[in-house]
């Protein structure tokens, strides 16, 4: 489970690097088969906020062999999401 969590971490800080201000990442609950992620930012509205939610799937597969989906995403309070994600093993 460390293994996984670092993972993810890592992908947390590349998908900022890239992304922030935009849209900002934070890790907020991990579990074997799924992750729940929070966003935060000046989402771009007219380019589809599921590509920023999107984009996370990108990055954590560079870090962990496997396949992630979004499993639902709500906005709590303006320009903040968030996002769960389901986490199966590949082969």
């Amino acid at each position: 489970m460390e293994k996984l969590e670092e993972a993810v971490l890592k992908a947390v800080d590349e998908y900022n690097k890239y992304r922030s201000p935009e849209a900002r990442a934070r890790l907020i609950s991990i579990q074997e088969d799924r992750l729940t992620i929070d966003f935060e930012g000046i989402f771009c509205q007219t380019c589809g906020v599921y590509d920023y939610l999107e984009d996370l799937i990108y990055e954590l597969q560079s870090f962990i062999d496997m396949n992630i989906e979004i499993l639902n995403f709500k906005e709590y309070a303006p320009g903040k999401i968030r996002v769960e994600y389901g986490l199966k093993k590949t082969g």
